[in-house]
């Protein structure tokens, strides 16, 4: 997104989180927490909407509110950040990306793994 010019954020969810997913054997995840990508989306008459980009969970943007709804607690909490803002009260900010990067590579070879075991999302066996 950044390098296409945009200007992302970030939102994070806190709660006790179940979400239904075809993209996890399980067809479900648990999280303690959450966090996507948001971006201001221009839609009709030029108004401008803030949406979540998350391929995890939605093929196309969503709402903060309908990101929300798909997770399992209604008692969540939303905050919103910059995008350089890495780990939440761990590390502050990740201005050129560096953890960032190492973080999503270990998680993609996690999911080149399962991939291999048992076969690469979407699962079939998920509603």
């Amino acid at each position: 997104m950044i390098a296409a010019g945009a200007k992302p954020r970030k939102v994070w969810i806190d709660g006790h989180l179940h979400t239904l997913t075809r993209n996890n054997p399980q067809c479900f995840v648990d999280w303690g927490w959450h966090v996507a990508p948001t971006i201001c989306v221009r839609s009709r008459f030029f108004r401008a909407q803030l949406m979540v980009i998350d391929p995890s969970l939605f093929t196309m943007p969503v709402t903060e509110t309908q990101w929300k709804s798909v997770q399992g607690d209604p008692n969540a909490t939303l905050t919103n950040t910059a995008a350089t803002v890495y780990w939440r009260n761990v590390i502050p900010t990740d201005p050129n990306y560096v953890d960032t990067n190492i973080r999503l590579q270990f998680y993609r070879l996690q999911l080149k793994n399962r991939s291999l075991m048992v076969g690469p999302p979407p699962y079939a066996n998920c509603p």
